[in-house]
């Protein structure tokens, strides 16, 4: 699909206003404002930015998005946020053709981070229908549903954004976690995937790809400042990949003396001293056999 900001590279003179002013709806006055709006805007239009691109108040930006979304240039996403309709849209159905640009637009700062990051590797094959975002902004709905695409959120303390890296959508940048980072993040929380078993397929994925740095996973580890991520990270390397006798001493130095849950949506009623974790029978079992 061709959106209207992206017309001014490809026409040259015949610019963004030269197409608007062949089509009708609104007036010339309006057709202006609009299209200076869309000239600085790639994804998401908000009452924001039109007052600060018109240099006017927030109620007047307010009225024309209304009139413009009414007239059929844009479509609502939410309250104050909307996005261009394409020309060549043939019904009244939002098309978001950039899900990791609407969601850096609306709930930035974060990053693209859980499955939606292990997708963007390479790390596994499944077929997820939501992308997820961890943001510091503290959101009610924490699984929205905008122009088809569903969302999951997740807030975030701004020290545990690092180990991104950029996405370029024309000139406008989206933060995705890096392959040791998303691994990271998801030892951190194993529910962003739905369960340890997952992030054992992820990470075995992960050992296997050029992106395997055990040296900087234990960084990222130690500035995340959550023991329990060693304390899942020493025993899968134990249990499922027979990790270095070397590795898993280091590890052991970084673990605290609580116990953690290997799996918080898994019963836990099952000790692992070694690693001061709470687990299954299966994975109790597991472990044991491993022994």
């Amino acid at each position: 699909m061709i959106y209207f900001i992206l017309l001014l590279p490809i026409y040259g003179k015949y610019s963004v206003l030269n197409i608007m002013s062949e089509l009708a709806g609104i007036g010339k006055s309006y057709r202006n404002k609009l299209s200076k709006v869309l000239e600085k805007n790639h994804a998401i239009i908000t009452t924001s930015s039109v007052s600060e691109i018109l240099e006017i108040p927030r109620q007047e930006s307010g009225r024309l998005l209304s009139r413009w979304c009414k007239n059929g240039w844009l479509k609502r996403l939410k309250r104050g946020a909307y996005i261009p309709v394409s020309l060549d849209s043939t019904s009244g159905n939002i098309v978001i053709e950039e899900p990791y640009l609407i969601a850096e637009s609306l709930f930035n700062p974060g990053y693209i981070a859980g499955f939606s990051a292990v997708k963007y590797w390479d790390l596994s094959e499944q077929i997820i229908e939501s992308v997820t975002y961890f943001t510091t902004r503290k959101v009610k709905d924490r699984k929205p549903n905008y122009g088809g695409v569903k969302f999951r959120l997740k807030t975030i303390n701004k020290k545990r954004i690092f180990g991104t890296k950029p996405i370029w959508y024309g000139s406008k940048k989206v933060k995705v976690s890096d392959p040791t980072k998303t691994m990271i993040d998801l030892l951190d929380d194993p529910k962003i995937v739905g369960g340890i078993s997952i992030v054992c397929d992820i990470f075995s994925e992960y050992l296997e790809s050029k992106y395997n740095n055990l040296e900087l996973l234990i960084d990222y580890a130690k500035e995340m400042n959550n023991k329990a991520i060693f304390k899942r990270l020493g025993f899968i390397l134990e249990t499922r990949f027979n990790g270095e006798n070397k590795l898993i001493l280091e590890i052991q130095n970084y673990i605290s003396a609580g116990y953690s849950a290997l799996d918080p949506s898994m019963p836990s009623d099952q000790h692992i001293s070694k690693w001061r974790l709470k687990t299954s029978d299966s994975w109790k079992k597991e472990y044991d056999r491993k022994k």
